[in-house]
């Protein structure tokens, strides 16, 4: 069979041979174990959204709200920057088509309005772009985190509810049919890019409820550690504080005195 295969097509160099499952996390790992062994409290979905949207002394806000947070932010940088660009290249090539024929008084006047042009255009542009794909992507991640959290696992129909949420909230000025084509369009986007990111997090081997669990323990260890820090350090004694003190001991120097004679100079 190997022999006759030669005058055909080499289809066996393309076959995998091995059927490893690599990506997957063994539970033999520490982490693994700890979120195996974890102890579940008997929580709703509604206390689940609670504990979402308090705000600790200590803790900060959860970090559900940093993600939504975060990507609201990128939204917003990557909206004006797209929409600056955008516009700014426009009137480049708007001037120079304009003011072909125009007499300035010299070439600095013109770079001058050139230069203006192009940064009101940016500003403009920006501005546009900026805050409509920040709401958008602050929407889209938002609605559907809070249905997973309400859920209590993660799945595509989240992405799904969020794109199609932003989508009808996004076009909502234009109607009834507007916020329909709004909610297919965003019901799209969400579908692909849930199917990225439970893609990429099954590409790691890894599950969204045991990235939220991580993020809860790293925060909490984080604050943990800082706390211990604090209380190191006041607990500790200081030695050049002490040799100081001392020094002043030895040779009776009183503060007050110091101070007087500051004054005076």
């Amino acid at each position: 069979m190997l022999r006759n295969s030669r005058n055909g097509i080499p289809l066996l160099g393309f076959i995998p041979m091995v059927f490893e499952k690599k990506d997957e996390v063994s539970t033999d790992v520490k982490t693994s174990k700890d979120f195996l062994t974890r102890q579940i409290e008997e929580e709703t979905g509604r206390d689940r959204l609670k504990k979402m949207f308090t705000i600790g002394t200590e803790e900060g806000i959860s970090p559900e709200l940093v993600n939504i947070q975060h990507s609201g932010f990128l939204g917003i940088f990557i909206g004006c920057c797209y929409g600056g660009f955008l516009s700014s290249r426009k009137a480049y090539v708007d001037f120079m088509e304009n003011n072909q024929a125009t007499a300035f008084s010299n070439h600095l006047d013109a770079k001058k309005k050139l230069q203006h042009s192009i940064t009101m255009s940016f500003g403009k542009g920006a501005w546009r772009w900026g805050w409509r794909l920040g709401l958008f992507t602050t929407s889209y991640v938002g609605i559907s985190t809070i249905i997973a959290v309400y859920r209590g696992k993660s799945s595509i129909f989240e992405y799904m509810a969020g794109g199609l949420a932003a989508g009808a909230m996004y076009k909502m000025n234009l109607g009834l049919r507007g916020m329909v084509a709004g909610g297919l369009v965003g019901c799209a986007v969400g579908t692909v890019g849930g199917a990225l990111s439970l893609s990429l997090l099954k590409a790691s081997g890894m599950t969204m409820e045991e990235m939220r669990y991580w993020q809860y323990r790293w925060k909490l260890d984080r604050q943990n550690t800082i706390n211990k820090s604090i209380r190191y350090s006041t607990e500790k004694p200081d030695p050049l504080l002490e040799a100081h003190e001392q020094r002043l001991e030895e040779k009776s120097i009183d503060l007050s005195e110091v101070e007087q004679t500051a004054s005076k100079k």
